[in-house]
């Protein structure tokens, strides 16, 4: 992959120890990944030093390592180091360096939530003729994306890589890293409003991904999203739009629900086709779009894209649908929340499967800073335009119960996980369906587990 020369050139940094011509093939901050041929990133910005496993390293196969402190090389032989100043930064850019080696497209997806979704999508659709690689689960942040780009090997043909943030700034430096041919914009919602203060400012830091983005590839947007389509002077290439029931240069039409998934009709410029996915909602729907398009542009016919679509699995814990034993239909959606993606999904999940009742469980939203309160009574108000389709709510956590405070149907809120899984007992039959919805950090999926253990 890289000599310790170019990995020299590429940081800055200086051999110690070691051959310039050695060889690595894979890179790696966690010793138990290392195998052989590997280099070891001796992190130093976290809990531990990762000048501590130098000697774990060595033992787990790795024959060099990056590092900041010369003073931390073990006595034993047989390693070699690469010296730099900052380990992490070194890390970005023998990945910068790698990836302008690369000869095959790069996406990059991005967006206030649904971007990892988004971006399974896109590679599971572009894998029906193309070997693709994409970031495994959600490792997006500025160590998940070097560490997805020195993961793509000779043998790919295309890249599906996404990008996370919180803060401005943070997708500027992954972009500039992996100089995307091709990016896409999911949406901005509220998602680290508590960091970023606006829905404005938000758009800006996802907008950060267009100015890296080659003006010889496309970048593709949400039309559907004001804050997204207000993005598109950034790029200066050719933007197009997705969007869902409205002319744009792709858009979804004619959507039905049935028990199995969704049915819709795709629109790309003057042709048109019916897809169907196994799974529900118009979010779902929209996160296809992206993937259609980029597939389109390359080269791909209607008929590859929709078979393939008829096989789409998504992560864990987006929309999920999992069963009880004794036929109790779940949504486990419980992989992160905002007040947007919050209400999206209870609207979603009040237009489905309409021969069951429907039970709520809905988690603390965090990251909201001084309007959380307000943020919370507001998903109880949307629950009150829909309140005939739920039986009950319940909420657990602590600003939660402000969500239940205010619905007009019957609800109950709870501090703590144990005691809203043993209230839950009562709704363990075929004649229920739930919904389970809240921010990463209350990990509402350990009631799916209990309940269906």
């Amino acid at each position: 992959m890289l000599t310790l020369a170019e990995i020299c050139q590429a940081t800055g940094g200086r051999l110690v120890a070691g051959q310039p011509s050695l060889k690595i093939d894979t890179f790696h901050f966690d010793t138990r990944m290392l195998s052989s041929q590997s280099m070891f990133i001796a992190l130093t910005g976290g809990a531990r030093d990762g000048h501590d496993f130098l000697q774990t390293a060595k033992e787990n196969g790795a024959i060099a390592a990056l590092i900041s402190d010369i003073t931390q090389i073990p006595q034993q032989e047989g390693m070699a180091y690469v010296v730099v100043e900052d380990t992490a930064m070194g890390f970005a850019n023998i990945a910068k360096f790698y990836r302008s080696k690369l000869q095959i497209p790069i996406i990059a997806v991005t967006g206030s939530n649904g971007k990892t979704t988004t971006k399974d999508m896109i590679a599971h659709i572009l894998e029906s003729k193309k070997k693709t690689f994409k970031t495994y689960k959600n490792y997006n942040n500025h160590l998940g994306v070097p560490l997805s780009l020195l993961q793509i090997g000779p043998d790919h043909e295309i890249a599906v890589l996404e990008m996370g943030m919180n803060h401005a700034g943070e997708i500027d430096f992954l972009a500039s890293i992996a100089k995307p041919d091709i990016s896409v914009i999911v949406n901005v919602t509220d998602a680290h409003i508590e960091y970023l203060g606006s829905k404005e400012n938000i758009a800006k830091a996802k907008g950060e991904l267009l100015p890296h983005t080659s003006p010889n590839g496309f970048a593709i947007l949400n039309g559907d999203n004001p804050y997204v389509v207000n993005l598109r002077d950034l790029y200066p290439g050719k933007a197009y739009f997705f969007r869902t029931g409205e002319s744009a240069d792709i858009y979804a039409s004619e959507i039905q629900t049935t028990d199995r998934g969704t049915l819709y009709k795709v629109h790309i410029g003057k042709s048109s086709f019916t897809c169907t996915i196994p799974m529900f909602g118009l979010h779902n729907v929209s996160n296809t779009l992206p993937g259609i398009f980029i597939a389109n542009q390359l080269g791909y016919n209607s008929e590859e894209i929709a078979n393939s679509l008829t096989t789409l699995t998504i992560s864990p814990m987006r929309f999920e649908l999992v069963k009880h034993s004794g036929q109790t239909v779940m949504i486990n959606d419980a992989y992160n929340a905002s007040p947007t993606s919050m209400k999206s999904s209870i609207t979603t999940f009040s237009g489905i499967l309409p021969h069951l009742r429907k039970v709520l469980v809905l988690g603390d939203m965090f990251e909201l800073g001084e309007q959380s309160i307000d943020f919370h009574r507001g998903v109880g108000e949307h629950i009150n335009t829909l309140s005939n389709s739920f039986q009950m709510v319940v909420t657990v956590g602590d600003h939660s119960r402000y969500i239940s405070e205010l619905v007009g149907v019957p609800a109950r809120h709870f501090e703590k996980k144990e005691q809203a899984a043993e209230f839950l007992q009562q709704f363990l039959t075929p004649e229920y369906a739930l919904l389970f919805k809240g921010s990463r950090g209350m990990k509402l999926e350990e009631i799916v587990s209990s309940l269906t253990n």
